[in-house]
């Protein structure tokens, strides 16, 4: 009897777990997981999603999604429709002289609720370079203008953040002509807007005594948001030197991932910190 109430609860299990893929799209990226998930919006680059029971969306790459099936059946195919053109246009590239004791930052991918923002990315790579010179005698390597690597990058048919991942990083290396490489993605998505107020009051006497008081209000609101910060360094060989992901802490600003790149830098293996 006991063994006959197992077999009904696990079959229960099995069709309960199928009814609930069946209820949502399901994603197939390209290292072979799936995300069972409802999916908001699908972008030029992007693709929002949010988790079954739960409303904080999620962005991933489309170049990083094979397909997806929606619940209705419906199958949508994606492709990488840079690598092709990208490596035609690079064909004819005359690659610089390599500097193997020069570093380069990459243009950061920044990403700003689903939306990919190339003028905030051109904003913190180049705060990250103005950071690295504030006290250019703790790095061990020079670093590369950021002019300089973006010209080097648009020769070679690289116009955007997002197209660098359709390389291999040595050949980054070799168009840029640097020994390493910076590269950062930055995902900032709006939380909630916090509004608050407050009451002062003032008490005066006029010239005959008379006690008089007057009260003000204050009201103010301010936007608050989640981000995540991505970094990441590569040798010439494309080996990867560092590989870590922070959210800045105690923060909710929308350019908060400042924070976290000054954090990231004085923890790179080419930053002396002061003894």
């Amino acid at each position: 009897m006991e063994y006959s109430k197992i077999i009904v609860i696990a079959f229960l299990g099995m069709f309960l777990s199928a009814n609930a893929q069946n209820a949502s799209d399901q994603i197939f990226l390209s290292n072979g997981e799936t995300i069972a998930a409802k999916v908001k919006k699908i972008e030029p680059n992007t693709i929002t999603y949010v988790y079954l029971g739960e409303d904080l969306e999620n962005v991933v790459e489309k170049d990083n999604v094979e397909k997806i099936i929606f619940k209705s059946g419906r199958e949508q195919k994606f492709s990488d429709v840079y690598t092709t053109n990208l490596s035609r246009k690079n064909a004819n590239y005359e690659y610089p002289e390599m500097r193997g004791n020069q570093g380069a930052i990459l243009p950061f991918e920044f990403i700003f609720d689903g939306s990919v923002s190339p003028e905030e990315g051109i904003e913190a790579q180049e705060y990250y370079y103005r950071d690295l010179q504030r006290k250019p005698e703790r790095n061990t390597i020079s670093y590369q203008d950021p002019e300089v690597t973006w010209k080097r990058l648009r020769k070679a048919g690289i116009t955007e953040a997002s197209q660098i991942k359709n390389y291999d990083m040595d050949e980054i290396a070799k168009i840029v002509g640097v020994g390493t490489l910076v590269n950062s993605k930055i995902v900032v998505s709006y939380r909630s807007t916090v509004s608050s107020s407050s009451e002062s009051s003032t008490v005066r006497v006029d010239k005959k005594n008379r006690v008089k008081g007057y009260s003000s209000e204050y009201s103010s609101s301010r936007d608050e948001f989640e981000t995540m910060v991505y970094f990441k360094i590569y040798d010439k060989n494309g080996n990867k030197v560092m590989d870590e992901k922070r959210r800045p802490f105690m923060t909710s600003g929308r350019t908060d991932y400042i924070l976290t790149l000054s954090y990231f830098l004085k923890r790179t293996p080419f930053y002396q910190k002061k003894r």
